[in-house]
């Protein structure tokens, strides 16, 4: 058998998550038949991390085994060719290492959120921002990045896994590397807030709270000092509720 690393873009609106999930349609759902049309049957694929319904990714890498003889540039243009343009391969090689993971071998990943800041929506992009029409303070905001920087339990910002899921630890301490918001404004004057946040691993949900939290303190309705003591509870209600999924991607995992 043979160790394969695929990674794979996709937009994520119109699939009930990552994950097979019986009845309903997802990104690896929708792949693994694909995949088995040229390679025969895969007894299971593993993904770097999952991701929500409505969650993009720009670098999702997914491993699996196959006893197929492999061309990576001709298996490649055939995933792709039977593919629709919401799922795209973009690099499939052997693991040099047989041992590889997609999720254990991970050693960071990162994350962006893209928020839309302007007076009126734009349909362009609406698939892939969230439209904030009221000014957010781009200050305040990267002052509340610092309480969340380290190893901390994270429990305030987390959606505690189900008992008995053994996809994910109960424990929900992590460690982020990084956070920070960055300014974009176009040439027409749209006014665009970028989130990257960047660590070993992250739990259900807990970007898209940390980051509905940081819009709650950048309108004003919480102050930057507050996400410290929202951390420090560890309790999932004293956290604002979580930004929407499709302002989210996945943007690039390290091994």
């Amino acid at each position: 058998m043979t160790r394969v690393r695929l990674t794979i873009a996709y937009d994520g609106t119109d699939f009930r998550g990552l994950a097979p999930n019986p009845d309903v349609r997802t990104v690896v759902g929708t792949l693994q038949p694909v995949l088995e049309a040229v390679l025969g049957p895969i007894e299971e694929i593993h993904m770097s991390g999952r991701t929500d319904a409505g969650v993009h990714a720009r670098e999702q890498v997914l491993s699996f085994d196959t006893d197929a003889e492999l061309d990576p540039v001709r298996l490649t243009k055939s995933i792709n060719s039977r593919l629709g343009t919401e799922i795209v391969a973009t690099d499939l090689r052997v693991a040099s290492d047989p041992g590889f993971h997609a999720r254990f071998s991970a050693q960071g990943r990162s994350y962006r959120y893209t928020v839309f800041n302007h007076p009126y929506p734009m349909p362009f992009n609406s698939r892939t921002e969230w439209w904030v029409k009221d000014q957010l303070d781009l200050e305040a905001m990267n002052a509340a990045c610092p309480a969340i920087i380290g190893e901390h339990d994270f429990s305030s910002f987390c959606r505690r896994p189900k008992q008995g899921d053994r996809e994910q630890p109960h424990s929900l301490v992590r460690r982020v590397d990084v956070a920070r918001w960055t300014e974009l404004t176009d040439d027409s004057g749209h006014r665009r807030l970028r989130f990257e946040i960047g660590g070993s691993a992250f739990c259900h949900q807990m970007v898209r709270s940390i980051t509905g939290t940081h819009v709650a303190v950048g309108s004003g309705k919480l102050p930057a000092e507050s996400v410290a003591n929202i951390l420090a509870a560890q309790d999932r209600n004293a956290a604002p509720s979580p930004a929407p999924p499709h302002g989210l991607t996945l943007w690039s995992v390290t091994y």
